[in-house]
């Protein structure tokens, strides 16, 4: 009877013994999940996280965002043609009088490089263009877009007819504002 006793009390501290490391494994396992981050989070809690902002996002002037729509709208057609990117310096530099043509261009191409599509743009773009434009400047801006969007020669596409459908729902209907005032 003894032995049995013996066994069993042998068997039951190590059982125990089991539990016991089981416990101390899983906190182990859970201080190294709480503890992974951490620098990470001490530098960003002493030192700030700025997510960078979208270049389309640190638009100022109109004008810039007009050019990069009118860009994206361009795009929706294809790639850009050297014809084509020496029309949008013309009308950078004639109808929005922009100087250094050149330079907004290049800039308005970086800024839609990574858009699939010009409703992307706009999308992004329509509600700071409409605080910044007023009636006029946005019968311009969907003028000088709708001239980009018969760039080619051919007809638009069904994409450059949306984007600009949805421009002008954005803007209301500037033409009947300006005509009107």
């Amino acid at each position: 009877m003894h032995i049995l006793l013996g066994l069993l009390s042998t068997l039951s501290l190590i059982a125990i013994l089991i539990i016991r490391a089981n416990h101390a494994a899983n906190a182990v396992e859970d201080l190294s999940y709480k503890t992974k981050g951490a620098g990470r989070r001490l530098r960003i809690k002493l030192f700030g996280h700025k997510v960078p902002e979208h270049p389309l996002s640190e638009i100022i002037d109109p004008r810039d965002g007009i050019l990069a729509l009118m860009v994206a709208v361009m795009k929706d057609d294809g790639d850009l043609t050297e014809q084509q990117i020496a029309q949008l310096e013309y009308w950078a530099a004639n109808r929005l009088n922009l100087s250094a043509p050149e330079e907004h261009v290049a800039l308005a191409r970086w800024q839609v490089r990574d858009f699939v599509e010009s409703g992307a743009v706009l999308y992004r773009l329509h509600k700071r263009l409409a605080e910044l434009c007023d009636g006029e400047q946005r019968a311009d801006a969907i003028e000088l877009i709708e001239q980009a969007a018969k760039s080619k020669g051919g007809p638009i596409t069904k994409l450059q007819a949306h984007t600009i459908q949805q421009l002008k729902y954005h803007f209301g209907d500037v033409r009947q504002l300006t005509v009107n005032e």
